[in-house]
């Protein structure tokens, strides 16, 4: 009985509260594909999802709050102050997982990233383009090696970001991974 009981506990658990999370980020996948990238003369971005960026900016607000009362409570009681660093760094992880935008023009694709410095490749750099088989993200690899841009499934556009790829890569050698 208690097997019984164990096992109907953690598939309504799951049912409850990881089902519901699976389904909000099927829904801003879908409509990620279904929005158009913004276009500036030659110029097209393609950036994160409306819906997904206001996810995004509850979950640091709520972050911070949630870091905030820690600190507040740990000073009150008189206790160390390493629980707030458990929030922070989930937070930082966030910033660093978040999708970066992408923009195409005339010379090529430029990725904006939040440690390093753009990445940039001319279109006549590109060695190849491949969509990831679990994550659906485009990865473009540089003739000149280094990290390849990743477009993720959560930007706007992404297969008007593959058209733009391979009409202006012609010889781009196209590859599932």
């Amino acid at each position: 009985m208690k097997i019984i009981a164990l096992i109907f506990g953690a598939v309504l658990l799951r049912f409850l509260f990881v089902s519901p999370f699976m389904l909000l980020f099927w829904w801003i996948r879908r409509s990620a594909k279904k929005l158009r990238p913004h276009e500036n003369g030659t110029s097209i971005e393609f950036s994160l999802a409306p819906r997904m960026h206001v996810l995004i900016e509850i979950v640091i607000v709520s972050l911070f709050a949630f870091t905030a009362l820690t600190v507040f409570e740990t000073v009150r009681t008189g206790e160390g102050q390493y629980a707030a660093l458990i929030p922070l760094l989930v937070l930082a992880a966030i910033l660093l997982a978040k999708p970066s935008t992408v923009w195409t023009d005339r010379e090529g694709i430029r990725q904006r990233r939040l440690l390093r410095g753009d990445r940039i490749i001319a279109w006549n750099e590109i060695a190849w383009m491949k969509r990831g088989r679990n994550t659906g993200t485009t990865y473009v690899k540089s003739r000149n090696g280094g990290r390849p841009v990743s477009f993720s499934p959560l930007l706007v556009g992404q297969s008007r970001f593959e058209r733009e790829v391979r009409k202006h890569a012609r010889e781009i050698e196209l590859n599932q991974l």
